[in-house]
């Protein structure tokens, strides 16, 4: 997803990791993070990464759906796109560490977001679009 294609569009581009983090006011290490799809960056950071290699965000964010169809855009819900173990454990009026060991497990029913572990603690991302789209609870009124 997004790793793919920015790492995709700098190659296309010519942009080494530590060009866009010179230009876009980055740590070399969220960059390479951003590539390597080990972080996903904000939104903020999307607009910021897109401006400067002269795309658009969707063309970050495109989803890959099958090889002969175009690419799938993902849009935002609302201003966030993504959430935190304690919001999203609110809005489905469950504890957040139920949230963290399903993430963590793989369980079914969690496959809108991930757990990491790095350095022996673990990071947790939630999408909100497929939180939304999986729970069938709606963000945009959020």
């Amino acid at each position: 997803m997004f790793a793919n294609n920015l790492k995709r569009i700098m190659k296309e581009k010519n942009i080494t990791g530590m060009a866009l983090a010179s230009a876009a006011g980055f740590s070399k290490a969220a960059v390479s993070q951003y590539i390597n799809g080990i972080n996903i960056p904000s939104k903020e950071r999307i607009e910021a990464i897109a401006e400067i290699l002269g795309v658009t965000v969707d063309e970050l964010i495109a989803v890959e759906t099958d090889t002969k169809q175009q690419p799938r855009i993902q849009k935002y819900f609302g201003p966030k796109a993504t959430l935190n173990c304690n919001e999203a454990a609110a809005l489905l009026h469950k504890s957040a560490d139920w949230i963290r060991t399903g993430l963590r497990e793989g369980r079914p029913g969690f496959e809108y977001g991930a757990a990491v572990k790095t350095s022996g603690r673990w990071s947790y991302c939630i999408y909100a679009n497929k939180f939304s789209e999986i729970t069938g609870i709606s963000l945009n009124d959020r």
